[in-house]
């Protein structure tokens, strides 16, 4: 009985700030330019590095049709609490320095997702690197459930076809103004 009690005062709070945060992520709104549009969102990545300057810190990417903006959790250091805490800080998306990468100046990028088996626990990584003209190498911990299948994030995926029509000349180019 007690089992019982302890779960249910885990659970519901957990997913009370997962919903909560779901609706949050959906109506957060940030300065966009012209014709830009939101094209995917994932709200489990987590920021490495840029260039030799690393960063460990929990937010979620946006693809627009001009660019993947990222942006990063206010309360961070409440993920120490499991399972409560990393629901919690969802609900607090920090407006300010956003991350953001143009599309037009992505040269490319590598996503590798690796498992790791610890005694009775595992740890996934969707570790995606992405280069830029300007030289830069950006690097993020995408996750997705599709990681055992070695499948890349919807986001990978959705990034790949706005990519396409920023290469055909004849399609629509979001980039150009």
């Amino acid at each position: 009985m007690a089992f019982l009690i302890i779960t249910a005062l885990i659970l519901t709070p957990t997913f009370l700030f997962l919903f909560i945060g779901g609706k949050v992520r959906d109506k957060f709104v940030f300065e966009k330019v012209g014709n830009e549009e939101i094209v995917d969102v994932n709200d489990a990545v987590k920021f490495l590095r840029r260039n030799e300057k690393k960063e460990y810190t929990s937010g979620v990417l946006y693809l627009t049709n001009r660019r993947l903006a990222f942006f990063k959790y206010r309360f961070n250091w409440l993920g120490i609490i499991p399972f409560i805490g990393e629901a919690f800080i969802s609900i607090f998306i920090d407006k300010n320095e956003p991350i953001e990468i143009p599309l037009h100046q992505i040269l490319d990028y590598t996503f590798k997702g690796k498992i790791t088996y610890n005694n009775n626990n595992s740890r996934s990584e969707g570790i995606t690197t992405f280069y830029t003209k300007n030289g830069e190498e950006i690097e993020f911990d995408i996750y997705t459930l599709e990681l055992i299948n070695n499948k890349k994030p919807d986001i990978l995926i959705a990034l790949d076809r706005v990519v396409k029509t920023l290469d055909n000349p004849n399609a629509f180019v979001p980039n150009n103004q």
